[in-house]
């Protein structure tokens, strides 16, 4: 038997009220008027429709009718998120350069080659990277970790480098990358109040003749 509180359970199913609306809409407020019932109802262009049908309408089996199970209804934005999430996770097996293009670099032949055509294709990553000052040693670096980022086998990363870059290197990764690193010293050591930095924080950045 269908009654208010019935209905109230079946929110967001598909149904049928015949000779109310065309077709199958789907059930979104219930409201008990006593010996009626109020349905609100959304129809298949998106609008909301309204009416009121009588305890014995409901029970007759002819007026109205549940169809399949309950819908889950997303927002424009949350499906927008959903389909971009998707896309970026296996962009990169149809575009070879996903890192590049989704970055805010310009990646010169040398540093292209070397991180797709050399360290990528490599079953074990084990490389030094040994240029000249001013080469794109940094941007190699963020290159590579956006890709093992974006093929999901590089959670957590710790980057070691001499203390005046430490700052530099934050701020690369961050302008050109988008991928935001904690610097790791005896001050954020003692703020935590002996909680471990490195069971908090995923992407560490620290001077390698610091001990933290």
């Amino acid at each position: 038997m269908f009654d208010a509180p019935t209905l109230i359970s079946l929110i967001g199913r598909r149904v049928l009220l015949r000779g109310q609306f065309v077709g199958p809409v789907t059930l979104d407020g219930v409201e008990d008027l006593g010996t009626t019932v109020s349905l609100r109802v959304r129809v298949s262009d998106g609008g909301l429709r309204e009416t009121v049908l009588d305890v014995e309408e409901l029970n007759d089996g002819a007026s109205f009718e549940v169809l399949g199970e309950a819908m889950n209804v997303v927002n424009g934005a949350e499906l927008f998120d959903l389909v971009e999430a998707q896309r970026i996770e296996h962009a990169y097996a149809h575009d070879p350069n996903f890192a590049v293009s989704m970055s805010g670099v310009r990646g010169l032949p040398h540093q292209i080659e070397a991180v797709y055509r050399h360290m990528l294709p490599q079953p074990r990553l084990r490389f030094v990277l040994a240029d000249d000052p001013g080469a794109g040693k940094t941007i190699m670096a963020g290159l590579l970790l956006k890709e093992l980022r974006l093929r999901l086998v590089a959670d957590r990363v710790l980057i070691l480098c001499p203390a005046p870059l430490t700052v530099q290197w934050q701020d690369e990764l961050h302008d050109k990358f988008d991928e935001r690193f904690t610097l790791i010293d005896s001050h954020l050591v003692k703020w935590q109040l002996g909680e471990s930095p490195w069971q908090q924080h995923d992407r560490c950045i620290v001077d390698r003749f610091r001990q933290a």
